[in-house]
C-alpha cells in the first residue's frame, strides 16, 4: 500500500488534522436547526420564541404545520421559520451530544478544548489549554474574543413527526453550558431516548437603576421516550 507519509510524520499528523476537520463539518447531515438568535442589520439578536432554519421547503412548510409561525429566508439562503413558540418538546439521545470550547477565526476552529485540556490540533490534543481556571475569567476572555466559548451540539428529532427527520440545536451561551452537567446526569439515568423541552427563558432585572434582560436557552429532561409513547401514544404533544 502507498504510504508517501512515512518519512514526514509532521505532513502526516497535518494530513490527519485536516481528515478530521471535514469530517466534522460533514457528518452528520441535519434536515433543520433550531436556533435562539439571529442576525439583523448584522449584528447577533437574541430570541424569546424559537426559529427553526431548513435548506429544504418541505420540511420547512411541514414544520410550520405543526407549530404555526411565519416563514422567511435566513442570511445563508435557507428556509426560516419564526414559530412564536418557546418551548418545544424534542426527542434527544443523551450519547449523541457533543460537548467543547471553541474559537472561532475566518471560518475556522483555532482553539478547542473540553475545558481542561485540548481536543485539536493532534499535536496539541490531551495537553492543558490555557484557559483560565475561574469561570467569570473564561467568560470575559471569551467575550474579548481572546478565547473559546460553548459549543454544544444537541442532535434532535420530533415527536410530532419522526418523518422530518435529524434535527439539532447548538447551545454556545455558558448558562447552558453552567447546567450541562445536570441535564447529562438526568439523560443518563434513562436508558435510550429521552423525550426533553426545549424551552427559552426570558430573564429581566436592574442594574443601577437600568433595566437588564437575556434569553436562557434550557434542554429540560420529561422523561423516557420508549415509555411516554408505551404509556399513551394518542397523547397530545407538550408545548
Amino acid at each position: 500500500m502507498l504510504d508517501i507519509f512515512a518519512t514526514d510524520p509532521e505532513a502526516k499528523a497535518a494530513r490527519e488534522e485536516r481528515e478530521e476537520a471535514r469530517e466534522r463539518s460533514t457528518r452528520p447531515a441535519f434536515d433543520f436547526q433550531f436556533r435562539s438568535g439571529k442576525r439583523q442589520g448584522g449584528q447577533p439578536v437574541s430570541l424569546r420564541e424559537w426559529r427553526i432554519t431548513s435548506p429544504k421547503q418541505d420540511v420547512i412548510n411541514a414544520l410550520k404545520e405543526l407549530f404555526g409561525g411565519t416563514i422567511s429566508e435566513a442570511p445563508n439562503g435557507d428556509y426560516a421559520l419564526d414559530t412564536g413558540r418557546e418551548s418545544i418538546e424534542v426527542v434527544v439521545d443523551g450519547s449523541k451530544i457533543e460537548s467543547k470550547l471553541i474559537q472561532w477565526a475566518d471560518g475556522l476552529p483555532i482553539h478547542e478544548c473540553d475545558g481542561s485540556v485540548y481536543l485539536s490540533p493532534e499535536a496539541d490534543k490531551g495537553k492543558p489549554c490555557d484557559c483560565p481556571k475561574l469561570l467569570d475569567e473564561r467568560k470575559e476572555k471569551a467575550k474579548q474574543r481572546r478565547g473559546p466559548k460553548p459549543n454544544i451540539v444537541i442532535p434532535l428529532r420530533l415527536p410530532q413527526d419522526e418523518a422530518l427527520g435529524l434535527g439539532k440545536y447548538t447551545a454556545t451561551a455558558w448558562s447552558f453550558a453552567e447546567d450541562l452537567p445536570y441535564t447529562m446526569k438526568a439523560l443518563g439515568r434513562i436508558e435510550g431516548e429521552a423525550l426533553c423541552v426545549l424551552r427559552l427563558e426570558y430573564i429581566e432585572w436592574e442594574k443601577n437603576g437600568k433595566p437588564q434582560s437575556f434569553v436562557k436557552p434550557h434542554l429540560d429532561v420529561v422523561g423516557s421516550y420508549q415509555d411516554a409513547i408505551s404509556q399513551d401514544p394518542d397523547a397530545d404533544p407538550v408545548y
